[in-house]
């Protein structure tokens, strides 16, 4: 049996276990017997991002966005006065010079120069890494049982699931390759997201700092600032499921079965099935 086949049946399985789960008899139990937000993170990670929405999701954002905006970060710049001696850079700075230059021991060899330093410690860089530090976070606390299982779209025509450990897999080999960027470095993680951060990111020129935004937004509602209501967002169009039944495989099941049952109804005329992730679909 080759791992497609193998991969299909155990798939088959699991969907059956979720059908029984989407019984109208179980939807009382969903949410509090299902689901703690103060407790536990790792659900509250794992939907995160592994979930879909109309950009693609976290994966499409780590595999792609992340990447071509680093290419182009936003700067400001600062000018300094710099002494030399023995050589210039930049503009000199004459007054300064001469008065460097007789203000001690006469030195024909002291220049002052002005030069212009780029910052890259800005709100909307901060911001960017504040969420990139919150992701990999949420790459380490997903559960083996999860890791090893499948992303399933019920109901969905063509691809049946995903291979969560490829999402996943693809997200961290992405974001430690991120992590090399030298201008990274420059730039610190604030304590705390203000409006300041979001508002500098979403007037910014480029666009992939709108969505650093709307992905700092949606790890706030599911991971932040836990609730039912958050997770039901992240996991409308993307189950997370076991690789296997029994403990704690089953728990996950009918997680699942709650939050797909509580985000279909009611749904907006005309809604389509998100695509998957780029990244997904090689």
């Amino acid at each position: 049996m080759d791992e497609t086949t193998a991969l299909r049946e155990r798939l088959a399985v699991v969907e059956s276990l979720v059908c029984q789960a989407l019984d109208p008899a179980l939807a009382g139990q969903a949410s509090a017997a299902l689901y703690d937000p103060e407790a536990d993170f790792a659900a509250a990670a794992t939907y995160f991002l592994l979930g879909l929405d109309a950009a693609g999701g976290v994966e499409q954002f780590v595999t792609h966005t992340l990447g071509r905006l680093l290419q182009q970060l936003i700067r400001s710049t600062e000018p300094r006065q710099v002494e030399y001696r023995g050589q210039v850079r930049g503009r000199v700075l004459w007054p300064a010079t001469y008065k460097l230059r007789y203000c001690d021991d006469y030195d024909p060899t002291c220049f002052v120069c002005r030069e212009v330093h780029k910052r890259y410690d800005t709100p909307e860089n901060q911001l960017l890494r504040y969420v990139m530090e919150g992701i990999g976070q949420c790459l380490k606390v997903v559960p083996d049982v999860i890791r090893h299982g499948v992303c399933y779209r019920p109901g969905s025509a063509g691809r049946w699931g995903w291979s969560t450990a490829r999402r996943l897999a693809r997200m961290e080999t992405a974001l430690n390759r991120l992590w090399r960027n030298v201008y990274l470095r420059e730039i610190t993680t604030p304590p705390r997201i203000t409006e300041q951060h979001l508002l500098r990111a979403q007037t910014a020129r480029l666009e992939e700092y709108h969505r650093v935004a709307q992905v700092y937004r949606r790890y706030r509602e599911v991971v932040l600032e836990p609730s039912w209501e958050g997770l039901v967002g992240a996991g409308t169009w993307v189950l997370p499921l076991p690789a296997r039944t029994g403990v704690p495989g089953d728990r996950w099941i009918r997680l699942g079965a709650a939050v797909w049952q509580a985000g279909r109804s009611p749904q907006p005329t005309g809604r389509r099935p998100l695509p998957w992730p780029a990244a997904s679909r090689r």
